[in-house]
């Protein structure tokens, strides 16, 4: 508006100049206050925070005491008539009302009745009608009035889509940097980077990231990463527990959380108010469909309203950050089968050697010497031939089965199956295997339970063969179904597994105690149980006792049919 001014006043009081008569005082006084008006308005222009309404008044004030000097002497000062002197204080009007954003309704009714009050003096002064006078003051206030209105909510309309035009570019500008930050930075850092881009792009005072916790009381949180605008001091809390209802609810939920303080009650509100929130806003980070945490702002200065651009931010964040996690978590799986391959490796590279040792030497030996050595050493040399080969295909079975389970492709047939019959075939299999006087006991009658034989088989086996390996000199299998499920419990007179280790036991690879004189199992044998048992909706569960070494095998019962119809699981 200043630089207009600035281009156009000089000119016209230049042109009136050069098409005046002649130049009188009146005409160069004019010319000056023109050339007045041009620096005024440039110096207005060159500042800082330009305002624009002094000129445009004084611009008013010379031109409409231009044309009240004329009615009022009959001169000719000017080379503008009444009606284009009228039209450029009614268009001075309405642009002062319009950049008065603060008061514009003043300023619009004061101009109004300042320009309508002009136009009757004037109409006076040039005899006017009373009619023509009554009508030029109803233009006057209807129109800068209305027009000021229609040019100013066109003005507020501009202004409120520059501003969200801006918001949504610092938004936008916001999400690329948080991405950028999650990319670059390692670690912690990048969540700290990016709580810092996401605060640049709104006016909250504090904007966090954090991770759900579990806790005796229920489930937490607890802060990862803050950031907080100017000198604000870091907030006290760290760690906390959610409230009943509301933010969990709605978060582990998968929605948008939106607090307002003064709308909440109870021990809640008490600490929202301790904090000094008066609103908070934030949305859930999922991995996958696991609630893993959450990103929010907070104010700390009014309750206010949450813009859906910001609440869009904020999803679009907790998605990179929950993809950043994926990752993290794809990493750690990673590294972790990197870890057993190694150990699996370096495990049945040893477990294969002993056996497979055994079986090619013993056959070479017989081989070479068969006619030297008696009936006796050949049975003893093809007993341990024997022995040492059913631990190989036993170790081979549950690296083919572990391997399965891992893909999805183990196939269970369960039907109804006698369990002591199926303890009494592992027992009978694994007999010769039996050293130094050790004992197998079976007791329990028939037991029946919904499973697959050949996978209850597979279990018994690593069960008893542990024992047999680790365990003391007497072995006891309990087939019992008192209490609900099919049970087969194996225990051993053996010192039991250490308390630090009792956690440990299933897990793949891990083996409680080394013999070197024993060959076997690669440390799968009881993750493997574990698992089939699984599939077949029952359990494996070590029973600690002082001086015993006991596992518990839980199967689905069979419930006992009527006459002429099969049975089915319970």
């Amino acid at each position: 508006m200043a630089v207009l001014l600035a281009a156009t006043v000089p000119v016209v009081a230049i042109v009136e100049l050069m098409t005046s008569v002649e130049w009188t005082t009146v005409a160069l006084l004019r010319l000056v206050g023109s050339l007045i008006l041009a620096s005024w308005s440039i110096v207005i222009a060159r500042s800082e925070e330009p305002n624009a309404i002094p000129i445009v008044l004084g611009t008013m004030v010379l031109t409409g005491g231009l044309v009240v000097e004329e009615a009022l002497f009959g001169a000719d000062l000017t080379a503008i008539d009444f009606s284009t002197a009228f039209g450029l204080m009614m268009l001075f009007a309405v642009l002062v009302g319009t950049l008065s954003i603060g008061s514009r309704l003043v300023w619009a009714a004061g101009l109004a009745l300042s320009v309508a009050a002009w136009v009757l003096l004037v109409g006076i002064l040039d005899h006017d009608s009373v009619s023509a006078l009554a009508t030029r003051a109803m233009v006057a206030l209807a129109g800068v009035a209305l027009t000021t209105a229609l040019v100013g909510e066109l003005f507020n309309q501009l202004n409120r889509a520059i501003a969200a035009y801006d918001r949504s570019r610092k938004l936008q500008e916001a999400v690329a940097h948080c991405s950028e930050a999650l990319l670059v930075h390692p670690g912690a850092s990048a969540l700290e980077a990016a709580a810092r881009a996401l605060l640049d792009a709104t006016d909250a005072d504090y904007a966090y990231i954090d991770k759900t916790i579990n806790t005796p009381e229920g489930p937490g949180w607890e802060i990862l990463a803050g950031a907080r605008r100017g000198d604000r001091e870091e907030p006290g809390w760290r760690t906390g527990i959610y409230a009943d209802g509301g933010p969990y609810r709605a978060l582990s939920g998968g929605d948008t959380a939106k607090i307002q303080t003064d709308e909440l009650s109870g021990p809640e509100r008490a600490l929202y108010e301790e904090d000094g929130i008066m609103s908070e806003v934030c949305v859930p980070i999922f991995v996958g469909e696991v609630f893993r945490g959450s990103i929010g702002f907070v104010d700390y200065v009014q309750p206010r309203v949450w813009s859906d651009d910001e609440v869009q931010t904020l999803w679009r964040a907790a998605d990179m950050i929950g993809a950043l996690w994926k990752r993290q978590d794809d990493a750690e799986a990673l590294e972790r089968a990197n870890q057993e391959k190694d150990k699996l490796l370096a495990s049945v590279s040893h477990e294969l050697r002993t056996p497979l040792t055994a079986i090619v030497g013993l056959s070479e030996e017989i081989a070479a010497n068969r006619l030297s050595l008696g009936h006796d050493e050949i049975d003893e040399l093809t007993g341990i031939i024997a022995v040492q080969s059913r631990e190989l295909a036993e170790l081979v079975e549950d690296l083919l089965v572990a391997s399965r389970a891992d893909f999805g492709n183990l196939s269970i047939r369960p039907e109804a199956v006698d369990l002591r019959v199926q303890v009494e075939m592992v027992v009978d299999g694994v007999h010769e295997a039996v050293l130094g006087g050790r004992n197998i006991s079976i007791t329990g009658g028939e037991v029946r339970a919904w499973a697959d034989p050949l996978r209850v088989r597979q279990i018994v086996r690593n069960l008893v063969t542990n024992a047999l390996k680790y365990g003391g000199d007497m072995i006891e299998v309990v087939v019992t179904d008192v209490g609900g499920p099919a049970r087969v419990v194996v225990t051993d007179n053996g010192g039991g597994v250490a308390d630090h280790e009792t956690a440990l036991i299933f897990e793949r690879y891990y083996r409680s105690r080394q013999t070197p004189t024993q060959p076997g199992s690669v440390g799968i044998g009881l993750s493997v149980s574990r698992q089939l048992a699984e599939l077949m909706d029952g359990t494996l569960e070590y029973l600690p006792a002082t001086g015993v070494t006991g596992f518990e095998l839980a199967l689905p019962p069979v419930k006992e049919p009527a006459r002429g119809l099969v049975s089915e699981p319970v």
